[in-house]
């Protein structure tokens, strides 16, 4: 049987800074203000979004893991296969927004390579 603390969602929390920093510092210094401020602006919206279903993922996983602690036993298998199913769908749907941030950045990229 697995146990709650295998479905911690503490993993994202690094991406998201890692995408946070990147996100601020390349891409406010190598686009031009008129042309690149959409992309700036695609890319803080997608952060956001990041952020936002990652919250949402931790407070719904806090929920389950309250009512996993009072559960009976048959109770505790329904739990936690709503936790794991939670957590599937939140990494799909994460990795669909990293897709977009990937596309982004390109997009950014051809716009400054572009123009030289």
């Amino acid at each position: 049987m697995s146990s709650p603390r295998l479905l911690s969602l503490r993993w994202p929390a690094g991406a998201l800074v890692a995408l946070l920093a990147i996100g601020q510092g390349a891409w406010g210094a190598a686009v031009a203000p008129e042309k690149g401020a959409t992309g700036v602006a695609e890319m803080q919206r997608l952060l956001a979004q990041v952020k936002s279903q990652r919250d949402q993922m931790i407070s719904a996983h806090e929920s389950l893991a309250r009512e996993l602690r009072e559960a009976s036993e048959e109770q505790r298998k329904a739990i936690l296969e709503r936790m794991q199913e939670q957590k599937r769908e939140f990494e799909a749907a994460q990795s669909a927004l990293h897709k977009q941030i990937r596309e982004e950045q390109r997009r950014q990229r051809q716009t400054v390579t572009g123009k030289r």
